[in-house]
């Protein structure tokens, strides 16, 4: 009976291995480093936005870019866990505390933002190399960035319908 499965077990493999190659899928992503400085150079040229700028790798997963001369949102993903890991740049980010409210209008039921900041909350100093794990409903800002800009790669997973709210 044991060889009866491992065998159905290891043409199942086979079967879906065989399928995933006939359906197209890419075998991975890829986007070359340079490309996606260049489309963020690009769109950081013209523009004002207090979102930044960014680059979709694929979906839930893509490159920001934050100018300093902006100023910047404060948010809340109340559905998503997020990501960052800083590329190049540095600045402070705080995460925790509370939105200042009024709140700008909300383009998703996972976003809640302001252009007033965090009350309360952790300031920490980010840099190349660092990594932050933001659970859903943190809030989070950064408070001031040095230079130019910082950019950083975001991945973005939705891990609740119900929203979750961090204090």
């Amino acid at each position: 009976m044991k060889n009866t499965n491992v065998i159905a077990l290891a043409a199942l493999i086979v079967c879906i291995n065989s399928y995933a190659q006939q359906s197209g899928a890419p075998p991975a992503i890829f986007k070359p480093g340079s490309e996606i400085l260049a489309e963020l150079d690009e769109a950081a040229r013209n523009s004002t936005s207090a979102a930044g700028v960014s680059v979709t790798i694929s979906p839930g997963i893509s490159v920001r870019r934050r100018m300093s001369g902006v100023p910047q949102y404060s948010v809340v993903h109340p559905h998503s866990v997020e990501i960052y890991r800083i590329l190049e740049g540095s600045g402070t980010l705080v995460t925790g505390g509370l939105l200042i409210p009024p709140l700008a209008e909300q383009t998703s039921d996972d976003l809640m933002r302001t252009l007033h900041g965090i009350e309360g909350g952790l300031a920490r100093r980010v840099k190349e190399g660092d990594i932050l794990v933001l659970q859903p409903g943190t809030p989070h800002w950064f408070s001031s960035i040095d230079g130019d800009s910082i950019t950083y790669m975001e991945s973005r997973v939705r891990v609740t319908t119900a929203p979750i709210r961090y204090q």
